[in-house]
């Protein structure tokens, strides 16, 4: 065990396994005179400068050759600054990286004795356990992560989150109900999220959900009813990861696989959390409208829904208070694909998560919270 004040220690924060992105912390007064050995700028080969709670991303060099890429970040403690260094999950990777940090003068320690000594109130056993407890649970969730808008949110709240729960009981009523509301958001999109395309056939249904997968992930044609069973996929809206599902297209039909893949749609909405129905653009208001209301029809009765008109690239849309329709836009070019993921992002309440205000990820995480239990009942 390293009781030296005045040594500078390092450790793996995260399980030695692989993933999608790795801790590696080191604290005392010699890590600033470290990082300056090893990280360089991404883009020029220069020192880089550090501020407290801002993440950087710089290359760790051992000597001249690259080891990884990586987001830094210099958080205030007892012993000086910790350095946080978010590395690619590899075993190798940071396995390199902690023997490079041992090289320059770093001492390593296991996780338990790095948060031990550099705890803001090293009297404080149990404190120091709820915060490594924390910290644990949130290095699980980036082993499982999906998109670097969550890992980067997820990384600081593994800076943020401790300190506000130690400070929990000092915060008036109303902080602390801004606090639950906005930890349902994130315990709900780290729960997953589930997104449905759902429309008449020929919509356009399979163009937006690659539009919005990022590449050709589902088979699209002009023929009607192309798409005979549900394709999911990981999608990204403002960069939080959902999985979309393409559905087959809803209408009558004498074709028994058809009609099938139909009923098998309709059945998985049930496990969805929100529908975006797609109506093609080009039709009148009026066949548009009853094709929306022939979906609606399909739709379990609570299911959310945000209702599209594609194909504006191709057709002059003509707008109608009567269709449903909130969002024009052409899965084929793009155009109000951002508008439709901001539709997203209000109806899950995305918005209430940035990167400066603590969040709790799990729910046992708001046990010490009075009340709390009813409110993420409700």
């Amino acid at each position: 065990m390293v009781s030296d004040p005045m040594a500078t220690i390092a450790a793996r924060l995260t399980p030695l396994a692989p993933g999608a992105i790795a801790v590696v912390a080191m604290t005392g007064p010699d890590a600033q005179s470290i990082l300056r050995r090893i990280l360089r700028h991404p883009r020029r080969d220069e020192p880089i400068s550090f501020e407290t709670n801002r993440p950087r991303l710089c290359r760790i060099f051992d000597v001249d050759r690259l080891l990884d890429d990586a987001v830094v970040t210099l958080i205030p403690g007892a012993r000086g600054n910790v350095v946080e260094l978010s590395t690619h999950g590899g075993v190798r990777i940071v396995q390199r990286l902690l023997m490079l940090l041992q090289s320059e003068g770093a001492t390593i320690v296991d996780a338990w004795e790095f948060i031990r000594q550099s705890a803001a109130d090293e009297s404080d056993p149990a404190g120091i356990a709820a915060r490594l407890t924390v910290e644990c649970e949130i290095d699980q969730a980036l082993l499982a992560c999906q998109s670097r808008r969550l890992a980067r949110w997820l990384l600081r709240q593994r800076a943020l989150l401790p300190p506000f729960l130690e400070a929990i009981h000092t915060l008036d009523t109303s902080a602390r109900d801004e606090f639950v509301a906005r930890s349902r958001v994130a315990i709900r999109l780290l729960q997953g999220v589930t997104i449905a395309l759902v429309g008449p056939p020929n919509a356009g249904k399979s163009t937006l959900a690659n539009r919005l997968i990022g590449r050709d992930r589902v088979l699209t044609s002009d023929i009607p009813g192309t798409t005979r069973d549900w394709v999911s996929e990981t999608a990204f809206i403002d960069g939080w990861p959902v999985t979309l599902t393409d559905t087959a297209g809803i209408r009558e039909t004498t074709c028994s696989i058809e009609s099938e893949a139909i009923r098998r749609a309709t059945a998985a909405l049930h496990h969805t959390d929100l529908a975006v129905v797609v109506l093609d653009g080009t039709l009148s208001p009026e066949r548009r409208l009853i094709a929306c209301e022939e979906v609606f029809h399909a739709l379990p009765a609570n299911l959310p829904r945000i209702v599209v008109a594609n194909k504006a690239d191709v057709a002059s849309f003509q707008g109608s208070s009567d269709d449903h329709a909130e969002i024009v836009l052409s899965a084929r070019t793009g155009d109000g694909i951002s508008v439709l993921e901001q539709h997203i992002v209000r109806h899950f309440d995305w918005h209430l998560l940035d990167d400066t205000t603590a969040t709790a990820i799990f729910a046992r995480q708001l046990a010490t919270i009075e009340g709390v239990d009813a409110l993420l009942s409700t």
